[in-house]
């Protein structure tokens, strides 16, 4: 009897230290992944602004290589040629009148220029349309006229070369047939399409076509 006591003190104790040893043990590690998503806004880039399909400037490269002037005369250029390529009517009569009430915009009266170009723009009356004929010119070599104001195209001169007639026919403002007609038009055979001038001053004095 006292060796069957002595076994359950021995097993008793035994189970114990099984019980304690275990609880020693640590739990393995618990790994926790968080994400964290970040929303992040980016504000579209405006394109610039583009001239409307029923513009004729519409299909002309837009650009405006730099040329030796005065910077008046260059400021009113690059202000002109813009409102032309936006077909912004009211903005070019603007600069028109900015210096002044001299400026001719057709030989049929007419009071106000930027109506005369919205409509001839919008009937389609004329090849080539103001518009295009006014970038177009501004984007070639300019010239002095009788007054010393600086001119566009250079085929506006007393007697243009050679080279400044088939300066309209390249680019593509006038077939080779519109210019030849204007070379031998009988009288002074000069060229009467689209020209325009500004003083060195910067004043904006003339935008016609015809005589």
């Amino acid at each position: 009897m006292r060796i069957s006591l002595a076994l359950l003190a021995v097993v008793a104790l035994a189970g114990c230290g099984a019980e304690s040893a275990s609880d020693d043990v640590a739990a393995p590690p618990v790994t926790v992944t968080v994400t964290e998503t970040q929303t992040q806004t980016t504000t579209p880039t405006a394109p610039p602004p583009q001239p409307e399909s029923s513009c004729s400037t519409s299909t002309i490269r837009a650009t405006l290589p730099e040329q030796e002037l005065p910077e008046a005369v260059a400021e009113v250029r690059r202000a002109i040629w813009g409102a032309a390529i936006a077909c912004d009517y009211e903005e070019l009569e603007r600069l028109a009148l900015e210096r002044g009430e001299g400026f001719t915009f057709s030989y049929g009266g007419g009071a106000s220029a930027a109506e005369f170009w919205r409509e001839v723009e919008e009937t389609g009356t004329e090849d080539p349309l103001p518009m295009r004929a006014l970038a177009t010119i501004l984007a070639m070599p300019s010239t002095r006229n009788e007054t010393g104001s600086y001119a566009w195209p250079t085929a506006y001169e007393e007697s243009p070369s050679d080279e400044a007639w088939q300066a309209l026919v390249d680019s593509g403002l006038y077939s080779q047939a519109a210019v030849d007609q204007m070379r031998n038009a009988p009288g002074a055979g000069g060229y009467l399409g689209y020209r325009t001038a500004i003083t060195a001053g910067g004043d904006w004095q003339f935008f016609v076509a015809g005589d």
